[in-house]
């Protein structure tokens, strides 16, 4: 094994590795996957590991032999799941709904703006189409959709990652059909106000997420019950990930208008 697959096993494995010695890494992980999917917080799934560690620990019983299939063992202990709060699902989708519409905002008056200032008018206006309003609900849907049976959703993806992709470029390429299949003008509107007010709205999208990510509110990590026992010292980085996802919109949206200023055209 190369010293680069080596880094990317210890990095796969930090957790069961460090939680669970003495249980076979696949078999860990395969266990953590399932209990995720299944809602359990982290506390609960930190003890139920640390049984299994101490089981094996203590016999020298591989956790295959002494527990049978990770995925099934999981589902049999019947865990209690993480309730939904009563604002859980605005924390959630809160963020990546604001930026979603800032960017389609900003995107639709941007581009308005640009083009109309090359062909020297001096009040440009954005044509909102049945379209349009079509796709902010249906990635409404989708989002809402999506929340409501995630680890339905997540299982399927990591039973099935292939389908699973043609079923999401499926739906991304529905997602851009509509606005072209639906283009009746409802309303137009000047672009200015509809490109200022895609900003705001994609700037508070984005620091309300940033905000998030440093303060961890959506972190749920994997902690051991032993006294004294190191902690998920991982969350650091999953924060890190988090807080890189919510910049990836407004730079998309920068780079685009930046790239639509740039490039010639008429």
């Amino acid at each position: 094994m190369t010293r680069t697959s080596e880094k990317r096993t210890a990095a796969r494995y930090e957790i069961e590795r460090r939680l669970a010695p003495h249980v076979e890494e696949e078999w860990a992980e395969a266990f953590v996957i399932e209990l995720r999917l299944l809602d359990v917080p982290g506390a609960a799934l930190g003890a139920a590991l640390a049984e299994v560690e101490s089981h094996c620990a203590e016999s020298g019983e591989p956790a295959a032999e002494a527990f049978g299939d990770p995925v099934a063992y999981a589902r049999s202990l019947d865990l209690p799941v993480e309730p939904d709060g009563r604002w859980e699902v605005v924390k959630v989708l809160g963020p990546t709904s604001a930026q979603f519409l800032g960017l389609l905002l900003l995107g639709w008056g941007g581009s308005a703006v640009v083009l109309a200032g090359r062909a020297g008018e001096v009040a440009p206006s954005v044509d909102v189409t049945a379209g349009m309003i079509a796709m902010i609900a249906v990635f409404g849907a989708a989002i809402l959709l999506f929340y409501r049976f995630s680890s339905t959703v997540l299982r399927r993806v990591m039973e099935r990652p292939v389908a699973s992709f043609f079923a999401l470029a499926g739906c991304m390429a529905v997602l851009v059909a509509v606005p072209v299949l639906l283009d009746g003008v409802l309303v137009t509107l000047p672009a200015w106000p509809v490109a200022v007010s895609g900003g705001l709205v994609l700037a508070a999208g984005t620091v309300w997420g940033a905000v998030q990510a440093r303060r961890g509110t959506l972190d749920d990590p994997i902690v051991s019950p032993l006294p004294g026992e190191q902690q998920d010292v991982p969350a650091r980085r999953s924060r890190l990930l988090s807080a890189t996802v919510t910049w990836i919109v407004p730079a998309f949206a920068l780079v685009s208008l930046a790239l639509l200023w740039l490039l010639p055209g008429r």
